[in-house]
């Protein structure tokens, strides 16, 4: 693993455009946090991503990942999106198998044992001969997790990933990879993109606010892990950040921070535990 870095970065679709999708965008993850980036629709949070992935290229500025230019997708990341990119002519388990084929060259037999590990991790053992269509919206995106932890990257990036599911499953998925993430023996450096408020909270180390094409706040989550969803919500210290988080959507006269995370003084808190893995939901 290694460090993510973006640095004065701009972005614009064509040398043509007047306007910036990404303007001056800078900040560091380090090796194994979770990083959620959150703000309205349309400030850059899929583009930033889009960036690190290599899908896109700055058009200033730079993008690196130990120290290293990104030019274009690498084994070393993985992406899961909102809409479940699954191949529809292909078994849950073949979806699986097709992403370890890409970043490794072994026989049947391993690879088929591989897939169905994971398929088991993220509780859809049972289900590895179902087509896509025959799964729920949960299930898909259960078996795109499964592929992109079979293929064993460094840096997971994910964008909305539980934003088109129902209410109940996207419960279920944030403890999912909360628990897997936490029972990792070597932690992965984690970019997520979501709307949601408390699902940034449960889930990142750190939350970066966008606004205006730009980060306006980066805030260190005042919670250790591992941590429980009931433990934390239960805090004032929740619901107070809650609320600042809250107001930097809907206030626009809360200035932009210049300090950086770790010379903020919010509380920390370690709770000391974390639900057992297996099947959710």
């Amino acid at each position: 693993m290694a460090t993510i870095e973006f640095k004065n970065v701009d972005f614009k679709y064509s040398n043509n455009s007047t306007e910036n999708i990404l303007n001056n965008v800078s900040f560091t993850i380090k090796e194994g946090e979770f990083v959620s980036i959150i703000g309205g629709s349309g400030c850059g949070k899929s583009t930033t991503l889009s960036l690190l992935s290599g899908l896109n290229h700055a058009s200033g500025g730079s993008v690196t990942i130990g120290g290293k230019a990104v030019t274009g997708p690498g084994k070393d990341r993985g992406v899961v999106f909102q809409h479940y990119a699954l191949f529809p002519w292909m078994r849950a388990k073949r979806n699986v198998e097709f992403g370890i084929r890409q970043v490794l060259k072994a026989d049947k037999k391993t690879i088929s044992e591989k897939a169905e590990k994971y398929l088991k991790l993220v509780g859809l053992e049972g289900s590895e001969h179902l087509f896509p269509h025959q799964l729920s919206g949960g299930m898909q995106q259960r078996v795109a997790i499964a592929r992109l932890l079979a293929m064993e990257p460094d840096i997971l990036l994910m964008d909305e990933p539980f934003g088109a599911i129902d209410a109940k499953n996207r419960v279920a998925l944030q403890e999912l990879l909360l628990n897997l993430l936490d029972s990792e023996d070597e932690k992965k450096s984690v970019v997520f993109v979501t709307h949601d408020i408390d699902e940034a909270i449960l889930l990142s180390d750190r939350i970066l606010f966008m606004r205006d094409h730009e980060i306006y706040r980066d805030l260190k989550v005042p919670f250790e892990r591992p941590r429980s969803r009931e433990e934390i919500t239960a805090s004032d210290t929740y619901h107070e950040f809650r609320r600042e988080l809250f107001d930097l959507f809907y206030d626009n006269d809360i200035p932009r921070q210049d300090k950086e995370p770790e010379q903020q003084k919010s509380p920390v808190l370690n709770f000391g535990f974390g639900s057992p893995i297996g099947a959710v939901g």
